[in-house]
């Protein structure tokens, strides 16, 4: 054995040619980017992101043609742009489709060029997957094609309004309802026609929308100058469109009243020629005397309700107005009587007399005799059904889970929020568990997202059904469900329920010759025990459930019990 050393050897502190080539593919393996090289269009190297990215391993890909996985349509485009790369010209990264081993596609953004590999000529190329991307784009264009083709068909002006107060978008109905085409007021100033004492209003209003952190609604009454000179009087519903909290823009509705404030003028010419308008009216019209007995009344108003016109005659409201709409609409309608002054849209709910409900909006004016003495009331009357429905339904998709159906982060808060003040005013206990799905990424890894869906789908339903009507379970997003159990005497009952739905996911879920059996990390916090608002209990039983993913899973822990 020599102690000496050898001439020539390398030092031990230099890295060896093997810690080199390690590095490069750890470097290579987190930079985000699929890395691979090719001679004579034949895969020579693929970095390991790219086959974590393509499903492939580098068996499948090594000395097979690159071509042969790219889709058949985008071949000849992805063609053209590498060449143009390997040439040196002006090179732009490109997308184009690319096949998976799963078979599936997705879409990837590349970008390629010209080296030496291994003493001979080759194409360093690199790209990343931009699916997502795409899809939100997808998603973003189908909306907006969606959002324009509503607009296009809408007989009312349709305006969005950036917060310069410049037009950013304005649908036909703009030409028949104004006489202007659309690209004569896109980039213009909204408010430059409107009438100069109605300005005011509209800046107020319009200056209140830009200035709230949440969605707001303002409506008004306002005159908007003809393209030929004359004043339409239109029906403005104005609401902000909020992101992050901030206003970005306005969209507003302009739904042209001139005619209807022109027949409500014309009613008082005469009897005869106030009936032949009211009989053309689409709106329900009618009055009644003091005692709310329907005195007059045209054919859409007899249509609306059910009844027939001789079954309508001295019909009192409240049989077709039911419960506590009756006494609201008692309360507007007093109003009118004690200040003489009209009121407009009011909501009311009303049964027909074939059982079918229907939401109606109304304005209610004092009728007064020649001596100036109140006798009753009279006023219009819309079907808003469908707007309502259209209003509940638009409520229902903010405060609920598209997927599963139950309510979201927001309503469960809110629900928190008033359970937590009831036990503070009954001195008793409430539970809020966060329960986690185990190993979930492997369903969705190995059997597909659409199964993944199924199964939440069905944990939701299955979480119902154990818990009482009085309780809540929510779905926060991906695999994450909160339970909020209220009114309770003990603690232990929160771990009996747990308990109990540990053991029902014992149970498989079964989707056609499919059954996964499902595990769940449940963590539970205790109010007042362990926090007093909402947000302290939804952190402290995460944290719990945290504990229990920690510790083997499938299991239940208090946060008492880990702090």
């Amino acid at each position: 054995m020599s102690s000496g050393r050898k001439s020539g050897c390398q030092s031990a502190d230099s890295p060896s040619q093997y810690d080199l080539s390690n590095l490069a593919e750890r470097i290579l393996a987190t930079v985000g980017v699929g890395i691979y090289i090719l001679q004579k269009g034949k895969f020579a190297y693929v970095s390991e992101l790219f086959q974590k990215i393509t499903g492939y391993h580098k068996r499948d890909l090594i000395g097979v043609n690159s071509i042969d996985f790219i889709f058949p349509d985008d071949r000849e485009m992805v063609r053209k742009n590498a060449i143009q790369c390997l040439k040196n010209e002006s090179c732009e990264p490109y997308e184009y489709r690319f096949i998976k081993k799963n078979k599936d596609r997705i879409w990837v953004m590349e970008t390629m060029t010209s080296i030496a590999w291994r003493g001979e000529r080759a194409a360093l190329g690199s790209f990343m997957d931009i699916t997502k991307h795409k899809q939100a784009e997808e998603r973003l264009h189908r909306e907006e094609k969606l959002f324009k083709t509503l607009a296009d068909q809408s007989a009312d002006i349709i305006a969005i309004i950036n917060r310069e107060g410049v037009i950013l978008y304005e649908n036909p109905a703009v030409t028949k309802l104004l006489g202007f085409l659309p690209e004569e007021r896109i980039g213009h100033l909204a408010f430059q026609n409107v009438h100069p004492e109605d300005v005011p209003l509209v800046q107020g209003e319009y200056e209140r929308l830009f200035g709230a952190d949440q969605p707001s609604v303002a409506k008004a009454e306002v005159r908007v100058r003809h393209k030929n000179g004359e004043w339409r009087i239109f029906e403005a519903v104005a609401s902000n469109m909020v992101n992050n909290r901030v206003v970005e823009s306005i969209i507003i509705n302009l739904r042209d009243i001139t005619e209807r404030k022109k027949s409500e003028e014309d009613l008082r010419l005469s009897e005869e020629k106030y009936r032949a308008i009211l009989e053309g009216m689409q709106e329900g019209y009618f009055e009644v005397d003091l005692a709310g007995h329907l005195t007059f009344f045209n054919d859409p108003l007899c249509e609306l309700i059910g009844y027939s016109r001789e079954e309508t005659q001295g019909l009192s409201y409240k049989m077709f107005t039911k419960g506590e709409t009756a006494h609201k609409v008692f309360q507007a309608f007093n109003k009118v009587y004690t200040t003489g002054q009209p009121t407009r849209e009011i909501d009311w709910l009303i049964t027909r007399k074939d059982g079918e409900e229907r939401y109606i909006e109304t304005s209610v004016t004092l009728r007064k005799d020649s001596a100036g003495n109140a006798i009753g009331f009279k006023g219009v009357i819309r079907d808003i059904t469908e707007r309502k429905r259209m209003h509940q339904q638009l409520n229902y998709l903010a405060t609920h889970d598209a997927l599963t159906g139950l309510p979201n982060r927001m309503l469960f808060m809110d629900r928190l929020g008033m359970a937590i003040a009831q036990c503070k005013r009954n001195k008793n206990k409430l539970a809020v568990m966060m329960l986690d799905l185990d190993h979930f990424k492997d369903v969705n890894d190995q059997m597909g997202h659409l199964v993944g869906d199924r199964l939440l789908k069905e944990i939701g339903s299955r979480l119902a059904g154990i818990l009482r009507h009085n309780d809540t379970v929510a779905r926060l997003g991906g695999d994450e469900f909160v339970i909020l159990l209220s009114g309770l005497d003990r603690s232990e009952y929160a771990a009996g329920v747990a308990k109990v739905i540990l053991k029902s996911f014992r149970k498989p879920f079964v989707f056609e010759d499919q059954e996964i059996v499902s595990n769940a990390s449940i963590g539970i916090a205790l109010f007042p025990d362990d926090g007093g608002d909402e947000e302290s209990l939804l952190r402290k039983s995460d944290m719990a459930m945290y504990a229990v993913k920690t510790c083997g899973r499938n299991h239940y822990k208090f946060f008492s019990d880990v702090a």
